[in-house]
């Protein structure tokens, strides 16, 4: 069956306040809930408000100590009715913001996943990451990162001493998410990489990895008018499973 890569698209209902059962939080899935390449018709969202829990997550952000990096990725088990009976915590800041992310979750309603004809239990991953840490650090580093120079930086040994900095999500693996990450880096008049920004992101841990690999590079400096300046370079990471 072909791969598919799941994209969360903000499109969900609004949820109603009725009650619902306590789902339960767990370390690891071990149960047979689906992963995406093993569906042939993966879970829809029919009724939950997938940007309202975004700006609610915002907001309780602003009131944690935990501003820096801040990212929640949880992977939802959806069973035969549509309905979040556990979820996998991949990363959240604290336990305040999970407790707060999973009461949300009860109320959201699925269409389940499909396989061979028959309504299954299925993955379903919501993942949160809120941008512009990248652009709050060049602002305090202060400066112009020019989009064009006589020469552009280039990773020292090329695209592979990228890649080869690359950890491939275990998550990722197991859900068989391939994709193409987009970076854009701000590289300084020394070749170091001093801010990342997401211009197209995956998802699943795969841009983390993605901006780790390019942090952990080092650059040939930018070049304009016989001069080493700061540039902003634009870099394609492509993730495929063999």
């Amino acid at each position: 069956m072909k791969k598919m890569l799941f994209v969360f698209l903000f499109i969900g209902l609004f949820a109603g306040c009725k009650e619902k059962d306590a789902i339960e939080v767990i370390p690891n899935y071990d149960e047979i809930y689906l992963p995406l390449n093993k569906v042939d018709s993966t879970p829809q969202l029919i009724e939950g408000d997938e940007k309202g829990l975004s700006e609610k997550l915002y907001a309780e952000m602003k009131k944690s100590a935990s501003k820096e990096n801040f990212v929640i990725d949880f992977n939802l088990m959806i069973d035969e009715t549509g309905r979040v009976k556990k979820v996998e915590v991949v990363k959240s800041p604290d336990e305040k913001i999970t407790s707060f992310a999973v009461k949300d979750f009860a109320n959201w309603l699925f269409k389940p996943a499909i396989k061979d004809g028959k309504e299954v239990k299925a993955q379903y991953r919501w993942y949160f990451n809120l941008s512009g840490d990248s652009k709050s650090k060049l602002d305090l580093i202060g400066g112009d990162f020019l989009p064009e120079a006589d020469e552009m930086p280039m990773p020292v040994g090329g695209m592979y001493a990228i890649q080869s900095k690359i950890v491939y999500p275990e998550i990722a693996k197991r859900a068989g998410i391939e994709g193409k990450v987009i970076v854009k880096a701000y590289i300084d008049e020394e070749g170091n990489v001093i801010g990342t920004e997401i211009l197209k992101g995956i998802g699943t841990g795969l841009n983390e990895a993605a901006v780790s690999a390019i942090e952990k590079s080092k650059f040939t400096p930018g070049i304009k008018d016989g001069k080493p300046v700061k540039v902003q370079v634009v870099i394609p990471i492509l993730f495929k499973l063999s």
